[in-house]
């Protein structure tokens, strides 16, 4: 973890009364006092040699910072017009120090003093790895963040929670007992919560609010009551291989899919990487979701054909650092492609009788439609959702160039003057593109 620069920031502030060690104790870099005519500042005290002024930074610079990252999804994140942003490990400690010094200024003085601290304290341990840092920098972050003003938050909350989610991946913590040092270093600090998105001792209030919204409740991951529904002929993320599979609940009127997805690993086998799970009420249409990322440790949890993982066990609508309503919206919840696999509507009962609305402690919503069903040529079987960037790029894009209105006769996405092509550049032109 590079330090610097949140000392060299924290220096800046000694002249706004920062507390600090006496003005004889050159080593603690940390401590900040008031300058006085007989005070050195802490630029003085610390060493001018050509040694230091030529060593190398101890992290590469980023090739783009956390507040960058405008959206993502299955784990790709993307900045605000759209281009995809390749989270670089090497550079994961790089973007963590540039956020501290966006935010840090922000708060208070003794908000400051206190992070200040804990980044202190935790350089003087003596034994640290890289996951380590990562994951005390993200906790610190988390901390600081929700001790500034909604503003802060609003700003910088939904950017580094995408990115703290990839570093999960990137630097996963297998054992959780490995970490129990780092847990109660945090504890002390009331920090706990901050790595630990859900508390194992916390109650799943997701599921229950669910229920209590007449949603159908998936059955663990690895049940038999899941039934297999066949191979997605179409897939807009691209993955190897979609499987799809269905569930309903004889007492609960709605249904529920899921979709694992295969990838390859590093010796050439296949394995699930991800594994969306939605269900939707037919007589509410309230919709809840799940993901196969761990609430524990924030990894995802894969596997091959054996696979098994509790509902209770993965993260859902309420802690979720993607917001799964940027794509799935409209009529439904459910993303349906006609005459395939994913179609499941002769035996499940997708559609609602109420428009559908997202359950979710994080705002979540299913905006109004962009046209109604039998508003304009692409509305004539269907809705179209509320316009957003992800929504035009993921869904719509890829459904008008292969699956509609018919995968053997798409109807391409630069519109033209026929008739679906007059709508669709009208949604082009209302903000399909920024």
């Amino acid at each position: 973890m590079k330090y610097s620069t949140l000392f060299v920031l924290l220096a800046s502030l000694a002249y706004s009364g920062c507390g600090g060690g006496s003005s004889d104790d050159t080593t603690n870099t940390a401590a900040v006092d008031t300058p006085t005519a007989d005070t050195p500042t802490l630029d003085e005290q610390l060493p001018s040699t050509p040694e230091a002024e030529t060593e190398p930074a101890d992290d590469p610079e980023p090739k783009f910072l956390i507040s960058d990252i405008s959206s993502g999804y299955y784990d790709k994140l993307y900045d605000a017009v759209g281009n995809e942003l390749t989270l670089d490990k090497d550079q994961v400690l790089s973007m963590q120090d540039a956020l501290v010094d966006d935010v840090l200024p922000i708060l208070t003085e003794e908000q400051q003093n206190t992070f200040n601290e804990a980044y202190k304290a935790f350089e003087d341990l003596d034994e640290k790895n890289e996951v380590d840092k990562v994951l005390f920098s993200n906790s610190m972050i988390d901390a600081m963040l929700s001790s500034a003003d909604k503003a802060t938050q609003d700003k910088y909350f939904p950017s580094f929670r995408l990115f703290r989610k990839q570093t999960h991946h990137l630097f996963p913590i297998l054992r959780l007992g490995d970490y129990s040092w780092l847990f109660e270093f945090l504890n002390q600090r009331s920090w706990l919560t901050h790595i630990i998105l859900i508390p194992p001792e916390t109650t799943d209030d997701y599921t229950a609010t669910c229920r209590e919204n007449d949603v159908p409740i998936p059955p663990d991951w690895g049940s038999d009551l899941w039934v297999h529904q066949g191979t997605a002929t179409t897939d807009f993320l691209a993955s190897r291989r979609t499987e799809v599979y269905a569930y309903e609940d004889p007492s609960v009127a709605g249904a529920c899919m899921a979709l694992p997805r295969w990838s390859l690993d590093t010796s050439g086998s296949e394995y699930i990487q991800f594994l969306g799970i939605i269900c939707q009420s037919q007589t509410t249409g309230k919709a809840c979701f799940w993901d196969n990322i761990s609430k524990e440790t924030g990894g995802r949890i894969t596997g091959g054909e054996d696979l098994t993982f509790k509902i209770s066990d993965i993260q859902n609508g309420d802690n979720l650092a993607e917001n799964c309503t940027n794509c799935h919206r409209g009529k439904n919840v459910f993303l349906i492609h006609p005459d395939t696999p994913i179609d499941i509507s002769d035996d499940y009962d997708i559609d609602p009788n109420v428009r559908y609305q997202p359950i979710s402690a994080q705002g979540w919503t299913n905006p109004p439609a962009f046209a109604e069903l039998g508003d304009g040529a692409c509305a004539s079987c269907h809705e179209i959702g509320g316009i957003s960037f992800d929504y035009c790029n993921t869904v719509l894009r890829s459904a008008a160039n292969q699956t509609m209105p018919s995968a053997a006769l798409p109807a391409g996405w630069e519109g033209d003057e026929t008739f679906y092509g007059t709508h669709i550049q009208a949604m082009i032109d209302a903000g399909c593109r920024e």
